[in-house]
């Protein structure tokens, strides 16, 4: 892990104004039968979180046409502005999405890292 490595103030006021909330329910919790909600403060804390359950359900979880084009921008924004550059620095050691335990061998873990 990089030293220049900080913790997000409001990390959920973060992750919904960035659309990432967005992405991680429209790929991965969405199509598993999930709805992962924040209800932020009017400081952008987190005052709860909310994991709805839609697996029993015959009708899947979608986005209306304006929640969809909204959160889609905001990743757009935020990838132009961050992602895309974090993407290329992982490529750049070959692996964007980590597929095992196993790092390339110029990353070392550290003591703390993947443990909380």
């Amino acid at each position: 892990m990089s030293d220049r490595s900080n913790n997000i103030e409001h990390p959920a006021s973060f992750l919904e104004e960035n659309g990432i909330l967005f992405e991680m329910n429209r790929q991965v919790l969405h199509p598993l039968g999930f709805e992962l909600r924040f209800q932020l403060g009017d400081d952008g804390g987190l005052r709860g979180i909310e994991l709805v359950d839609n697996r029993a359900s015959a009708q899947p979880i979608f986005f209306s046409t304006e929640a969809f084009d909204q959160g889609r921008q905001k990743y757009e924004t935020y990838m132009q502005e961050h992602g895309r550059r974090n993407i290329q620095k992982r490529r750049q050691i070959g692996m964007v999405i980590q597929t095992g335990p196993n790092l390339p061998h110029h990353i070392h873990e550290s003591p703390t890292e993947g443990t909380e």
